[in-house]
């Protein structure tokens, strides 16, 4: 997520679900957009994700390495 610093003014506190009531928000104001993205994309939620991206980047084969 690409996010503007006003996204702050939409979180009441800790205990706010980020995907519910401030991404509904922005979306019911009309400032939410999406970009199609058609290139190489993997998340890094976890440590085996972690894991995975740091092998493929050490052995040289990451589909995002550019140089």
């Amino acid at each position: 997520m690409v996010l503007e610093p006003q996204i702050i003014d939409y979180i009441d506190g800790d205990e706010t679900i980020f995907e519910r009531q401030p991404l509904e928000n922005v979306a019911k104001n009309g400032e939410l957009t999406a970009f199609k993205h058609h290139g190489f994309w993997q998340c890094m939620d976890n440590l085996r994700d972690k894991e995975t991206l740091e092998k493929e980047w050490a052995n040289k084969q990451c589909a995002w390495r550019v140089w």
